[in-house]
């Protein structure tokens, strides 16, 4: 078993926005240095649960929840009982999601001492009109802020989030939160489209209904409007949801496209390990706390205790997630890297999918592979669902 990349989940918040349905627990924040504690057992505990790794970790992922919420010094000591287990290498790649409301120059120089070499900054806009209506804990004012100071402490490797598609949400109002990323230099621009999850008050406020109130005209055109402004400023769309100028992309995000293996560490993180996909049982941050207690003895600490399996991949299973998550880059499904994994050519697997796609004009076919069309961006929804 090979996994290269680690993902770190940070299960904190100041206060839960109002389209988030992520694991987070808001006002919790006095069980950060428990949680830090159970957070290193577990790690610790890497080789006793899945074998000994020889591969060095190439990327390390703190995602959240509000990951900024940790002190620089938390952060170095997560990092430290990685180092203890795994190698690291020399150019790891160290994300840290950030909530603009929660950092200033000094802590982000912190973050930069402890190892963190990306940020990623939860602008997603810079209307504090929008930012109300989405339950931001900061404002535009705060947002640039961020990055001023995210400049000042040495990070060069940056991504903002973006949303579209929020009710309220003009032309305008896109435009000119791009405008600021562009001239401020961020190399690398995350996107994404509101979508309604049941449960959360935006799911309340607009009925279930994002279309009563943005249509997918509307939407399409934001998205279409970012894109083309974003390459003709020199970033590649490599991802669907993702954007960046060369040198710049997303190396943890790349390998959930790839399909590749990656440990998963804290409450709600989901792993991919060999053929397997799973998830942490514990439900609350108390549970997860408690589960690596084991009566102050961690080494007693049991795998089936910790983890629940969720499904377990067959090969025509990860032959069609291969094809289903690679759709989503701007490379495709590239055929050299699919008959070197599964020993057989991806005509002979998908012959059929790929010429019905390919004469509804949603692929097309390209030197190393096949990609989806410009169309097949905006319907690829399609073509995903002939790989489920």
């Amino acid at each position: 078993m090979e996994a290269r990349a680690a993902y770190i989940h940070i299960p904190f918040c100041v206060r839960k926005c109002a389209y988030c349905d992520f694991l987070s627990f808001p006002s919790c924040v006095d069980q950060i240095p428990e949680y830090v504690e159970a957070l290193c057992r577990e790690i610790g505990l890497s080789e006793k649960f899945w074998g000994e790794n020889k591969s060095e970790l190439t990327s390390v992922y703190f995602g959240g929840g509000t990951p900024s919420l940790l002190s620089p010094l938390q952060v170095k000591t997560i990092l430290d009982s990685l180092r203890r287990v795994f190698s690291l290498s020399k150019d790891c790649e160290i994300t840290l999601e950030a909530n603009p409301g929660t950092i200033d120059e000094g802590k982000l120089l912190g973050f930069r001492e402890a190892g963190v070499n990306r940020l990623s900054l939860g602008i997603q806009s810079l209307d504090d009109s929008v930012l109300a209506t989405l339950g931001r804990i900061h404002n535009a004012a705060a947002a640039r802020q961020a990055i001023y100071d995210a400049k000042k402490a040495g990070f060069q490797n940056i991504s903002c989030d973006m949303m579209l598609g929020i009710p309220g949400q003009s032309q305008d109002a896109v435009a000119s939160t791009l405008e600021f990323f562009l001239r401020e230099g961020i190399p690398h621009i995350s996107l994404y489209s509101l979508i309604l999850e049941e449960g959360t008050p935006m799911y309340v406020r607009y009925g279930g209904d994002i279309e009563k109130y943005v249509s997918q005209e509307q939407d399409r055109a934001m998205y279409h409007y970012v894109v083309n402004t974003l390459k003709e400023n020199g970033f590649a769309h490599y991802e669907i949801s993702n954007m960046g100028r060369p040198g710049f992309e997303s190396r943890h995000n790349m390998m959930y496209w790839r399909a590749e293996n990656y440990y998963a560490f804290g409450l709600g993180a989901h792993y991919y390990l060999g053929d397997e996909r799973g998830t942490h049982k514990a439900a609350t941050v108390k549970e997860y706390i408690t589960s690596f207690d084991a009566d102050g003895k961690p080494g007693e600490v049991v795998k089936d205790d910790i983890y629940e399996a969720e499904e377990k991949l067959t090969i025509d299973d990860q032959k069609k997630e291969f094809m289903m998550l690679a759709f989503r880059t701007g490379k495709g499904a590239e055929v050299q890297v699919f008959e070197k994994r599964f020993g057989c050519s991806v005509e002979s697997a998908f012959g059929e999918e790929l010429e019905k796609e390919i004469q509804s004009g949603l692929v097309e076919k390209t030197e190393g592979g096949y990609r989806l069309t410009e169309k097949g961006f905006d319907l690829a929804n399609q073509v995903f669902g002939d790989y489920v």
